[in-house]
């Protein structure tokens, strides 16, 4: 019986003994005497290096990695109408006055093309990969067509279109709102 209890606690899953736990984690044991005679023990703790913020500077915070969600439609629809309507106010705020030239126009639909599209981005639809195109063009009594072909999801994908003309110029604002599972 005893050689059965003394091959248990040989066998034991604990690596370190319980009498040899509390000298492990706070130093060993000491003692003094007190004014009185009589002894007192204590312990001496080796956590002495422990930052308050529960941060050490030497390590870095891991990094957070978040799993996919794998949402196939968005909380909020994009709107077709609102954006048409922050692309024409952009148009008509700068081109209203301007008189057509090849090296302004050129500049200008590149400010207006992110304009635009920043201005799209204020309107915060997430997980939307907004694209914007704008061509500008002299007025001469011409025709022209501008078409565009995209593969996409007719429920969650739209654009908007918007048109602006004066004396010497006219211009086309194209707004793709395309959702990026």
């Amino acid at each position: 019986m005893a050689a059965a209890k003394e091959s248990s606690a040989k066998l034991s899953l604990d690596p370190v003994p319980p009498d040899m736990r509390r000298s492990l984690l706070f130093g060993p044991r000491a003692s003094t005497k007190n004014l009185t005679g009589s002894r007192q023990s204590f312990t001496r703790s080796t956590l002495n290096m422990f930052n308050p913020s529960g941060k050490d500077a030497s390590i870095p915070a891991p990094k957070i990695l978040y799993e996919p969600t794998y949402k196939m439609e968005p909380d909020v629809k994009f709107s077709a109408a609102k954006v048409g309507a922050v692309a024409q106010a952009a148009l008509e705020e700068y081109l209203k006055d301007m008189k057509y030239s090849r090296e302004t126009c050129r500049q200008m639909t590149v400010t207006l093309t992110e304009l635009i599209r920043n201005r799209v981005k204020e309107l915060k639809y997430e997980r939307y990969k907004i694209v914007c195109m704008v061509n500008i063009g002299s007025f001469q009594d011409q025709a022209m067509r501008i078409t565009s072909r995209c593969l996409w999801d007719p429920d969650t994908d739209t654009f908007a279109s918007v048109s602006f003309q004066n004396k010497s110029l006219y211009a086309n604002a194209v707004v793709y709102g395309i959702y990026w599972e």
